[in-house]
């Protein structure tokens, strides 16, 4: 146990995080209407930090709480747009008489989809979110929890640069790097200060 970051606590998980500082550039491409975009991501550091469990829990209701004003806002959103909407032989005043019954299963659906992102997210997530605010990160960096359990998605346990992707911001083949890292077979020291670049194009 460890002193939390957060509340001072003395019953805080220290893990290991990775930190990434990431830069995007966006500039003109050679195919019509689509812009390149380069993003190039820098390991400068592996530190451990701690947070108690009693913080993590608390960011993760804070999380799930929110989807609550947002489920709100999206399906008054939702509702008036789906009023203008152009559809042909429309009934407006039999739409606008279904609203008591159309407007509750909207917030129903978006509030699920809300809590299939958060709820399902490790504990760890929402510690490194904590640490990233408490050491004063910039927007443009961000935190890798160093422990398996927060990307693996497989059955067998395995964990590959997809899952990495898929839970974190990682967007280049710094995600291959972390694999054994993340796994304990290497402590990545090595990797701190190496930047890695990938390119892509958007359309504008």
């Amino acid at each position: 146990m460890a002193q939390c970051i957060q509340c001072g606590g003395p019953d805080g998980d220290e893990r290991l995080y990775a930190c990434v500082s990431a830069e995007t550039e966006t500039g003109p491409s050679d195919r019509r209407g689509w812009r390149r975009r380069v993003i190039r991501e820098t390991l400068t550091d592996i530190t451990p930090y701690a947070v108690c469990p009693a913080c993590a829990r608390k960011a993760k209701r804070k999380a799930v709480l929110m989807t609550i004003p947002i489920t709100i806002v999206g399906t008054v959103v939702l509702t008036f747009l789906g009023l203008f909407a152009v559809r042909p032989n429309r009934n407006a005043r039999r739409e606008v008489a279904s609203l008591p019954m159309v407007m509750p299963c909207v917030a129903v659906i978006l509030w699920l989809c809300g809590l299939s992102v958060y709820l399902p997210r490790p504990k760890e997530l929402y510690a490194a979110e904590i640490v990233h605010k408490c050491i004063g990160l910039s927007g443009k960096s961000f935190l890798l929890p160093l422990e398996p359990r927060c990307y693996t998605r497989r059955k067998d346990g395995t964990l590959k640069p997809e899952d990495i992707k898929y839970k974190s911001a990682v967007k280049t083949e710094l995600a291959d790097q972390l694999v054994p890292v993340i796994q304990g077979e290497t402590d990545g020291r090595e990797l701190i200060g190496q930047t890695f670049t990938k390119e892509e194009e958007t359309r504008r």
